[in-house]
């Protein structure tokens, strides 16, 4: 038999496409008839088991084999009770419209989606509407449907609809979904509709029938939910969704923070993300429509807490989270003082700031700063003392240290562990076996409560989006999707990480399990002696007693740095040593490829940098260095070099970071040009910060994490590095050529070879955790 004839024309498969979705639509030989008994609605259904079967949880109650299921074939009645509150009709009607391959296309607001050139969405900060040109047939996909969408794919058992509500709504986190999002992602119910969200899913609204007065209950099957929750919580779909929120905030509290108080009417500068935009904001100068986030009616007092702590949380240093604090605190106490809040703001001053790393100038302010409100300082001055006595303790391990002679040309970079690299470090480690030995003895020098901070080893992690799996397929009829793989949770990939989902998880603390308990991945953790030798039962990870470094760092226009040019953040002092951090792009014209590389660097105090900064900063251009091709390896004092570690191109695989890569080094002699080194970027004149003190040792020992968030927000990727030597002007990061690059970078090319330029309103944020060892 030829192929032709193995199968019917292409148009008898569109006529029985159609004639199956008919059979919906007027009911043409039904054979079970649905009896769904909903917490807020109640409807019959007449429709056909063969279709029904394509999704899991018919094709369970159907085709399983059980005693029940040959009742149910005995008769054409079957009742379904939904005892979860966030399956509604319209919802339960659209997934039954897509079995049958039909139902009405979904219509999102545009003013809903975040984008580069509105990166808070269109509809902030001056309205809260949403676009109700809704075109015909469509059905308004609010946010509520989308969370009600999930809810009910996910307890049918749909993967397609589920991926794309999932996809749909980690597309739309702004400022009005944000708290929605979350709520739902800390498992409560969804909100009630708004008087214009159609109650049944448009086109549909009739087949649904009337309830009897009496159901014959004896001839109904009923199929309760045999775990009644609390809370509607969906696993790590819940966690995924959550995970992005988090983000979300952690990346836009300062700029939504400064949106409220010019709502609350304290603050009188824009915000941070009108710059560009400052005509028409004075033209429109009502912000009553900016929604709670901050303030009281938004995010509940234990998140203020968690996120202002969070290593994730986007300010310039340790001086702005407290400033940030601060602001938050007395914008809630307007509305007056709840004893149970006080508490909270005390042990968020005393112990979610590293005041050990603020300057004297800083910390003396601090001691006299009292609140407007209650007229008490924020911070007692017993804390503000043990942190300089803590920075002391530090300083002095770094400045008794023996100086080793320097060699006429560094060696390459000690492998990480090794006694020459444990030669380099300070010797303010301990791990947990020794924890765990020294409190068998009870040794009374040991410090029991800490806190101690937990020594990263070599991982990556992608928070608030997993991979490919979140998105729906390109093909309607693709069955790419399970509902095993949108259950895949974020997990961290060690250096040994797995390449698939079936693949063996890093575990112990190498494995990061992101939840309602550790806020979704964003709270920064603190451990007693005991914690960490419960948290780590191998006992192989090291601790220190020492906080880590927070700084945020901030990259404008890395669309316009030419090839392997660099783009500098501000400067911090750490540790007698100075350090910032900067961006590279590294174009491949024959593979039209855009690599976006992000690395910490050790700054000579002889030569630093300006800052990039936004064109409207009154700012000027610099004159700067280019810089060579880099491979993993130190790269050579005083000349313009540098280590990377990397990574393969983002997807559902685990990211491997191996740090027993061979070492190479490679170095270029710097050239000066002119401003047009860095392609029009804007840079603030350069800026050497304070240095109490100067570590004079030709390397140090660091380990650092740097946080990169999504342009938009909604997700972020971390890199944890493992303690690196780092000699003066040597550099450690990573490059990538995730196809998140194409949110800062053009990925297409101009005839010529020069990279194309988009508008951009957004920047490249990382939050940067550095600490010495």
């Amino acid at each position: 038999m030829s192929s032709s004839a193995q199968l019917p024309p292409p148009i008898l498969f569109m006529n029985l496409q159609h004639h199956i979705y008919d059979s919906l639509i007027n009911a043409r030989a039904p054979d079970v008839i649905l009896l769904v008994r909903a917490t807020n609605w109640s409807s019959n259904y007449r429709l056909h088991r063969v279709v029904l079967t394509q999704a899991g949880f018919f094709s369970s109650l159907f085709t399983a084999g059980f005693a029940e299921s040959s009742r149910i074939k005995a008769q054409p009645e079957v009742t379904i009770v939904f005892d979860d509150a966030n399956i509604t009709r319209a919802a339960f009607e659209f997934c039954i419209s897509r079995l049958y391959g039909g139902g009405p296309p979904l219509h999102i607001s545009s003013s809903l989606i975040p984008t580069t050139s509105h990166p808070l969405t269109t509809a902030f900060p001056f309205t809260s509407n949403i676009d109700s040109s809704i075109p015909q047939g469509h059905h308004p996909a609010t946010p509520r449907f989308l969370l009600s969408l999930l809810a009910t794919s996910v307890y049918l058992s749909i993967p397609l609809v589920a991926a794309q509500a999932l996809s749909s709504i980690l597309s739309t986190i702004g400022p009005h979904t944000v708290l929605s999002y979350l709520n739902f992602a800390l498992g409560k119910v969804i909100p009630a509709p708004k008087p214009n969200e159609p109650d049944s899913a448009v086109g549909l609204e009739h087949i649904a029938e009337a309830i009897p007065s009496q159901d014959d209950a004896s001839s109904a099957y009923s199929t309760v939910n045999e775990d009644p929750r609390k809370v509607s919580y969906y696993g790590a779909i819940s966690d995924k969704i959550g995970e992005s929120a988090a983000s979300w905030l952690a990346r836009w509290a300062p700029d939504i923070l400064a949106y409220e108080e010019r709502k609350a009417g304290i603050r009188a500068t824009p915000a941070p993300t009108t710059r560009r935009r400052a005509k028409s904001d004075a033209a429109v100068p009502d912000f009553s429509n900016v929604p709670a986030i901050w303030d009281c009616g938004g995010l509940s007092v234990p998140w203020i807490c968690a996120l202002i702590s969070s290593d994730a949380l986007f300010v310039e240093g340790e001086r702005g989270r407290y400033d940030f604090a601060r602001a938050v605190v007395e914008l809630r106490r307007r509305h007056g003082l709840v004893q149970e809040e006080e508490d909270a703001w005390k042990t968020l001053f005393e112990e979610g700031i590293h005041y050990c790393h603020m300057s004297m100038e800083d910390a003396i302010f601090i001691s006299k700063d009292s609140s407007p409100t209650t007229k008490l300082p924020y911070v007692s001055i017993a804390v503000l003392q043990a942190a300089h006595w803590q920075s002391s303790i530090l300083r002095q391990h770094i400045t008794a240290r023996p100086i080793s002679p320097v060699a006429e040309r560094p060696a390459p970079a000690p492998s990480p562990g090794s006694p020459v690299q444990r030669e380099k470090e300070l010797g303010i480690t301990v791990t947990t076996a020794e924890l765990r030995a020294r409190l068998a003895t009870s040794d009374p020098s040991l410090d029991t409560k800490g806190p101690y901070y937990l020594v990263p080893t070599d991982q990556s992690q992608r928070i608030g989006d997993n991979g490919s799996s979140v998105h729906p397929p390109t093909s309607e009829n693709s069955n790419s999707v399970s509902m095993d793989e949108l259950f895949t949770t974020s997990f961290s990939n060690a250096a040994s990480g797995a390449s698939s989902p079936a693949a063996v998880r890093p575990t112990g603390l190498a494995r990061v399990s992101n939840g309602e308990s550790n806020f979704f991945g964003i709270q920064a953790r603190r451990y007693s002696a005991e914690e960490c030798v419960a948290a780590d039962p191998e006992g192989t990870a090291r601790w220190t007693l020492q906080p880590p470094v927070r700084f945020g760092v901030e990259f404008w226009d890395a669309e316009l740095l030419p090839d392997k040019a660099r783009l500098y953040s501000q400067t911090i002092w750490c540790g007698g040593s100075l350090f910032n951090t900067y961006v590279q792009v590294t174009r491949k014209k024959e593979k039209a490829s855009v690599q976006l590389g992000i690395y910490l660097h050790r700054q000579s105090s002889l030569d630093v940098p300006g800052a990039s900064a936004h064109r409207g900063d009154g700012v000027r251009e610099r004159v700067t260095s280019l810089v060579g091709t880099h491979n993993r390896g130190p790269s050579l004092p005083n000349f313009n070099s540098s280590s990377q570690r990397d990574l393969p191109t983002r997807s559902t695989t685990p990211v491997s970071v191996s740090s027993s890569l061979p070492h190479s080094i490679s170095s270029s002699v710097s050239s000066t040009s002119s401003s047009s080194a860095l392609g029009g970027c804007a840079t603030l004149a350069p800026s050497t910060p304070t240095s109490p003190y100067r570590d004079s040792r030709p390397a140090v020992c660091v380990y650092f994490t740097i946080s990169c968030a999504s342009a938009t927000g909604a997700s972020q990727t971390r890199y944890a590095s493992a303690p690196d030597v780092f000699s003066v002007s040597q550099s450690w990061g990573w490059k990538s050529s995730s196809t998140r690059t194409d949110e800062y970078i053009d990925l297409g090319f101009v005839d010529g070879g020069e990279s194309g330029i988009r508008s951009r309103e957004v920047s490249l944020r990382a939050c940067v955790v550095l600490g010495l060892v």
